[in-house]
């Protein structure tokens, strides 16, 4: 099955032959086949490609894990920020992933430290970074390194991108990862939850200014990832179960939305007609009240 998912924010771009591709140049799937639907899908370097012919293994395993994920909306409406129960209950299935019994997914510490030698004598050691990883697949069970390093971004600030593509560059540089993979929320699912998921505190869970997909392409076109293979991927609302009552509530919103706007067309005054729109928008709302937040399995990361 060959996936056309080519979200509205590549349209523009043009690949002019399989041979040419700039390092940080995002483009949508086309050379690699069999990705799940529901996602929308985006790379730069081919990474896609070099996933599939040189580390088949943990291609199939990231095949397995998108095509299992099926959160729904009762958690996406408690769930908080950072690493909620349906983000764990992805990395698990990577992490449930055995290659002849052995494991090749977790989450892991990469330690980065560079030394100069002088006549076989260390004359100086740094220590350059640490990089965890929440997901890290081996590339081989004989050689592990380079692997894959796959992060998903739910509902964190933005910024959190920067993290990601900072360390998928110093990773990628060292050589301890060929391909660096980033999980968000698609535009689609954004569209639809931003203005229909509210928080407890009257306001929406989902703003613009978190991780999804519009914030993140920008990021990577201007070269974020410093060259290193992506492969981007955005959860979009065919993958989350129950997620019709999410789209009749937008629906009823932009109803209301588009009776402000024409309101003269059926009331003399506004005053009148507000009574109207307030009436519109309470009937939405009340149809997808806030829930109890659960708490974050990651505090630190959490919005």
């Amino acid at each position: 099955m060959t996936v056309d998912s080519t979200p509205p924010e590549l349209d523009g771009i043009e690949v002019e032959s399989e041979a040419t591709d700039l390092s940080s140049e995002v483009r949508s799937f086309g050379a690699t086949d069999g990705w799940p639907e529901g996602y929308v899908y985006a790379a730069t370097g081919y990474a896609d490609v070099i996933l599939r012919e040189a580390f088949p293994e943990r291609f199939a395993d990231l095949i397995g894990a998108l095509d299992s994920f099926h959160p729904t909306l009762t958690e996406l409406r408690s769930g908080g920020g950072g690493r909620t129960v349906f983000v764990k209950r992805f990395d698990d299935s990577l992490e449930a992933t055995k290659q002849d019994g052995a494991d090749v997914w977790r989450k892991r510490n990469i330690e980065i430290e560079k030394f100069i030698k002088l006549d076989a004598i260390t004359a100086k050691a740094t220590k350059t970074r640490d990089h965890e990883i929440d997901m890290f697949g081996v590339g081989t069970l004989e050689v592990p390194i380079p692997g894959i390093a796959v992060e998903m971004e739910w509902n964190n600030k933005d910024p959190f991108y920067d993290r990601d593509l900072i360390s998928f560059q110093a990773l990628y540089q060292e050589g301890a990862i060929a391909i660096g993979v980033i999980v968000t929320r698609g535009p689609g699912l954004q569209r639809v939850i931003s203005s229909t998921i509210q928080s407890k505190d009257g306001g929406y869970k989902y703003g613009q200014s978190t991780t999804h997909w519009d914030k993140l392409i920008p990021r990577v076109n201007l070269g974020g990832g410093g060259g290193c293979p992506l492969i981007l991927i955005g959860i979009e609302a065919e993958r989350v179960e129950g997620i019709e009552l999410a789209q009749q509530v937008k629906a009823e919103m932009q109803a209301a939305e588009e009776f402000r706007l024409n309101w003269r067309q059926f009331h003399g005054t506004w005053a009148e007609a507000s009574v109207v729109h307030r009436e519109l928008l309470k009937t939405a709302r009340a149809a997808m009240p806030p829930l109890t937040e659960a708490k974050s399995l990651d505090e630190d990361e959490s919005v």
